[in-house]
Parts: C-alpha cells; structure tokens; sequence
C-alpha cells in the first residue's frame, strides 16, 4: 500500500495520496494554498525512506556519533587487570573458611 508525495511547484506545499494498491493510478491533488490563484501544479516527488533501528543500532549510532567525546570527557574505562592484581594483593592477608 503505497504513499504518494507531492509538491506543488510554485508555492512549496506538500501533500500525500494514499493508494491502495501499486498497480492503482494516481492522480494529483489539489495544492492545499492555492485556494482561487492559478499555477500551482502539484507535482509527484521521490519520498524518503524509513528505516527500523533496533536498539543495538542506536546504541551504535551514537557510540559513532559521541564516543569521541564521552572518553573525553569521562576519560579512560578502569583497568580491570589492574584493579584484579591489587585485590588479589589485598586479599592474601584474609582468613579462609578453613581458619573459622
């Protein structure tokens, strides 16, 4: 079921005609400013497209768009090796179940 757009060529006004099928003909409106003036000849213009995004494909939209500077601004991510060696350092001197 197609959606068919169209601009009137001397005033810019946009319009949409609704078809129910592809193979239906379709005429052209009439331009919604016209009102008594001559002219305006509404003309058929390509439409944009939609596209669906998941919210993976956001996520990754804007990781492209503001990654730079969120780690700018946040700085780096912790350093998970450092961060285990230093509990492991820490939890050498802990008793055990074994020691209650």
């Amino acid at each position: 079921m197609p959606l068919y757009e169209f601009r009137c060529s001397r005033c810019g006004a946009k319009d949409e005609v609704f078809a129910r099928s592809i193979s239906a003909t379709v005429s052209a409106p009439q331009c919604p400013r016209a009102g008594s003036e001559q002219g305006h000849t509404m003309q058929r213009i390509m439409s944009g497209f939609a596209r669906h995004m998941t919210d993976m494909d956001r996520l990754a939209e804007a990781e492209a768009k503001w990654g730079a500077e969120v780690e700018s601004v946040m700085g780096p991510g912790p350093d998970v090796g450092r961060n285990a060696r230093v509990y492991d350092q820490l939890s050498k001197g802990l008793p055990t179940k074994e020691d209650a």
